[in-house]
């Protein structure tokens, strides 16, 4: 997820690594960036260290210059090391850590210190909860968090959850997304993040349901592709897709067990 302000751009998450010899970062992002005329990242978050989310990351830290990078990754990572080695610092992302770009404010929410010694906390419940907001709207990107994480953010702090925008965790799995989570968080929008045809069945039919039974409007990248949301005053929050800005003939495939009549 790129997120961008005016002079500024952070990078939240990397994508999957294919193979030995390719990944999201340089395969996907990289050109991305390119594209949209990002030479460099003023930061880098990588929520968590499973592969889906951080592998991408060593590609891109050789690609283009990443100035602040912070994870939740453990210090003897290969991912961490490599950016210390390189002589760069590599941050723990703690709750509490605000910074402002150009009048947008950043705030990390998760994990706090003491999750870090807990021997019983899963990878995907140390993934860095982040908030974004302006004067004209909020998005909160959630990695993997499950239930137990949820009820945390909501018993320390469940004002600083509301949002616009929730990139809904764990790609709506069914370990994920309680109702008081949503209902703390009040998004106008959720994006499920999962992948195409991925092999968990990501998102659970019961999780989208529960967000459309909310009333909040859903988006899946996985049948919608890039989408890109712009927070700009007196605008309502909606997505642009990709796919229909620079269609291609193969976008309209069909989705999971939909079968289409030939012409």
């Amino acid at each position: 997820m790129l997120v961008q302000t005016s002079a500024h751009a952070l990078l939240y998450d990397t994508g999957p690594r294919f193979n030995e010899s390719a990944d999201a970062g340089d395969r996907i992002i990289a050109p991305m960036l390119r594209g949209s005329g990002v030479a460099r990242l003023d930061a880098m978050i990588v929520s968590h260290q499973d592969s889906d989310h951080s592998g991408g990351t060593l590609s891109l830290l050789h690609t283009m210059p990443v100035m602040r990078f912070a994870s939740s990754l453990p210090l003897e990572h290969a991912i961490v090391r490599a950016r210390i080695e390189s002589g760069e610092t590599a941050e723990r992302c703690i709750a509490g850590q605000r910074w402002q770009w150009d009048g947008v404010d950043f705030a990390l929410l998760h994990p706090v210190e003491a999750n870090y010694v807990n021997p019983k906390l899963k990878a995907n419940d140390l993934s860095c909860v982040l908030r974004v907001s302006n004067p004209a709207g909020s998005a909160l990107l959630t990695g993997d968090i499950e239930a137990r994480t949820e009820a945390d953010l909501i018993r320390r702090d469940a004002a600083a959850l509301h949002a616009n925008l929730l990139v809904v965790p764990h790609h709506g799995s069914r370990t994920s997304s309680t109702s008081a989570f949503i209902a703390a968080v009040a998004p106008d929008v959720a994006v499920f993040t999962p992948g195409y045809r991925n092999r968990f069945g990501h998102p659970r039919p019961e999780i989208v349901a529960r967000y459309a039974d909310a009333g909040i409007r859903t988006y899946r990248t996985d049948y919608e592709g890039a989408l890109t949301f712009a927070f700009e005053s007196g605008a309502t929050l909606a997505a642009r897709r990709e796919r229909d800005v620079d269609p291609r003939y193969w976008h309209d495939t069909p989705r999971r067990g939909e079968l289409r009549p030939l012409d």
